[in-house]
């Protein structure tokens, strides 16, 4: 999504808390929580999503990492009175190759430890008159489910040699985590790239270094080293 001008200046992205389930193609947790200050100096206070799911709930889109060609589901329940925040839970298309992968991804992170959660879109209407640090009004454009981590610019084989050089019980936890998620349910692409990386754990010359990991192994990997 694009925004430009004045608009960019009240628009905001902003990350929350993890998700709290994750079960039959359905994905809970808060999409914002309230009186806490975040990485863009703003404090949401609660009702400041009052009007905005009154009026928007029926057509609220939840995409993947706030790619708006990339629509993974729809919000089933938007609570705005919830006093720790905008509690959130969305039914994931699963008929789709890329709902499908998107739930299992999410899923897979929460139950190993990954950071990973909804985030908002939208624009700050109303501001606490003295201290404009608290958002009172806030309108959502759109919710994304986060699986995405900075990119990493290494190879598989990069990543490999790099992990062979971390204690034992790193390599061990790294290696035993890629193998969970070889055994889970994710699309012929994704298990492909797996078994793929899976292969370097003894011949880690086997792939050239130009090969890139997916987004799953950068996980993983960004989360023991």
């Amino acid at each position: 999504m694009v925004h430009t001008g004045a608009e960019n200046e009240n628009y905001r992205v902003k990350k929350a808390d993890i998700f709290k389930g994750a079960s039959d193609g359905v994905l809970s947790g808060y999409a914002n929580v309230y009186n806490i200050e975040d990485h863009q100096g703003d404090i949401t206070r609660l009702g400041a999503f009052i009007k905005t799911v009154n009026e928007n709930h029926k057509s609220m889109k939840v995409y993947k990492n706030h790619r708006s060609d990339q629509l993974v589901g729809v919000p089933t329940r938007l609570d705005a009175d919830d006093p720790y925040g905008l509690y959130m839970e969305t039914k994931i298309i699963m008929d789709t190759q890329l709902g499908k992968d998107s739930y299992h991804e999410a899923k897979f992170m929460l139950e190993n430890g990954f950071e990973t959660g909804f985030s908002i879109g939208g624009w700050v209407m109303k501001r606490d008159k003295a201290d404009k640090r608290i958002i009172t009004e806030f309108k959502l454009e759109e919710v994304s489910i986060l699986t995405m981590q900075p990119a990493n610019q290494l190879s598989m084989v990069d990543m490999v040699k790099s992990i062979q050089a971390e204690d034992e019980l790193t390599q061990e936890k790294f290696w035993n985590t890629i193998t969970k998620a070889y055994d889970s349910k994710f699309s012929d692409d994704i298990l492909k790239s797996l078994e793929q990386f899976l292969t370097l754990k003894e011949k880690p010359t086997a792939v050239t270094s130009t090969v890139e990991p997916s987004a799953i192994i950068k996980n993983i990997y960004d989360l023991y080293i």
